[in-house]
């Protein structure tokens, strides 16, 4: 083992000493209670190669850091020595407007990323709930996908390129900054979503969305999610101007103040587009729901109620947050089933999407409640990510769902080529690669 003097004089030779963090402050870096010996903040491409080229020869594990807000995602590192943090990558690199692309650096935040665009009328077709806070960087290693991933698809949709620094130190490049990219094979789909133990990503290119010229928000009440599951599905088969569709059960919604009754659940719908299409989906949905025989709530400030929302999914106050996927046919079932586990859970849905994620403030029997979600989701044939519980608990389980056989020795395969010390985020995804 280095030496933590050596390695924060190695590190300060690299980015020099404003890029290494004073050890008192190392606390920040902390992931599920262990603190690494030293952090960096590389401010080229070249220095993070340089990193990654020291932890390789010295067998030192390194996890990348972006703003945090999803470092609670994953199982505990076996080993923690260097924090590598991207905050000094925060660039536009290019933007073509006419081509509706952009290239940025992995440490810039999601919300200043989308100020720097608003003034060409254009976004990344993304949302978060910590868009202050969390790095594109930070996103795509997690595959973070908001409620708009109904009308844009998964964040690994929309990426067309990437940079990526290798656990050997190799600078690499994956896809490019052109839509139309068919060369070899897409490498982009391989590291998003790999949380950081295939490569850093120190680069990014997306497709980009233009800004809708309207937005309208609606919210439709419904006595049980097998009826508001099936209100959306039919919204969906209409082809309305639908940004987004959430879900809240009966808690969720009364977690974010939502104008419903404390029986209701509430399908919360945010319209963009042309005003023209977004008036006619409106008078749409109001007639459907009228047909249906479902409640239409007011709607006091769609900014406060967004923000609303995003409370309602942060992490922050969850003894137990899990996020499940299955069939959206199969989703009604699925949160009747999480109901009935007990803790009265917070539950909001993407119902065309098929992902749910669940939410316990205070739980009396972690462990049991576990089993019972993970019973409950294997029942659908879903696949379930406990995204949040005690830090006993993760150290006798798996967070990932179980997988096992041909695939996994693929996985491990890949994992060895792409990082042959195991020194990338060592322990934390699936199996504990």
């Amino acid at each position: 083992m280095v030496k933590q003097t050596s390695l924060i004089s190695r590190l300060q030779s690299i980015a020099g000493a404003d890029g290494v963090t004073p050890a008192a402050k190392l606390s920040a870096f902390a992931v599920d209670g262990l603190t690494p010996q030293a952090a960096v903040a590389p401010s080229t491409y070249e220095q993070v190669a340089e990193v990654m080229s020291y932890a390789h020869a010295e067998e030192l594990a390194v996890i990348p850091w972006g703003g945090g807000s999803h470092m609670h995602i994953g199982n505990l590192p076996s080993r923690y020595d260097i924090a590598l943090s991207l905050s000094r990558l925060d660039q536009i690199v290019e933007h073509e407007p006419a081509d509706l692309t952009v290239t940025c650096q992995a440490g810039i935040t999601l919300a200043a990323l989308q100020r720097r665009l608003r003034p060409d009328g254009q976004l990344v077709p993304l949302d978060s709930a910590s868009a202050e806070r969390a790095t594109i960087g930070g996103l795509l290693a997690v595959n973070a996908s908001g409620a708009s991933r109904h009308a844009h698809g998964a964040l690994r949709d929309f990426t067309i390129g990437l940079r990526v620094v290798t656990g050997d130190g190799r600078l690499t490049r994956a896809g490019g900054r052109v839509v139309k990219n068919v060369a070899g094979y897409d490498l982009c789909k391989l590291y998003v979503g790999s949380l950081g133990t295939l490569g850093v990503i120190v680069e990014a290119t997306f497709k980009l969305a233009p800004l809708p010229r309207a937005q309208r928000t609606a919210i439709t009440t419904f006595d049980s999610a097998a009826r508001a599951c099936a209100f959306a599905a039919e919204l969906q088969r209409r082809g309305l101007s639908l940004r987004s569709l959430q879900l809240l059960n009966p808690a969720a919604a009364s977690g974010a103040d939502l104008p419903v009754s404390v029986r209701s659940f509430a399908l919360v719908l945010a319209l963009a587009g042309t005003p023209q299409a977004v008036e006619r989906s409106h008078r749409e949905i109001i007639d459907l729901a009228r047909e249906s025989a479902a409640g239409m709530a007011p709607v006091d400030g769609a900014d406060k109620l967004e923000d609303s929302l995003r409370q309602s999914a942060s992490p922050d106050a969850s003894a137990l947050l899990c996020k499940a996927t299955a069939l959206p046919s199969r989703l009604p079932a699925l949160i009747e089933a999480f109901e009935a586990v007990g803790g009265s859970p917070s539950v909001i849905a993407l119902p065309t999407v098929g992902i749910l994620h669940a939410s316990w403030p205070t739980v009396d029997d972690v462990e049991d409640t576990v089993r019972g979600v993970r019973d409950a989701t294997a029942g659908v044939g879903g696949s379930l990510v406990i995204e949040v519980c005690p830090r006993d608990l993760k150290r006798s389980l798996d967070v990932f769902p179980d997988v096992s056989g041909p695939s996994f020795d693929l996985m491990r395969r890949v994992k060895r080529e792409f990082d042959p010390a195991g020194i990338l985020s060592p322990g934390r995804f699936l199996g504990r690669l």
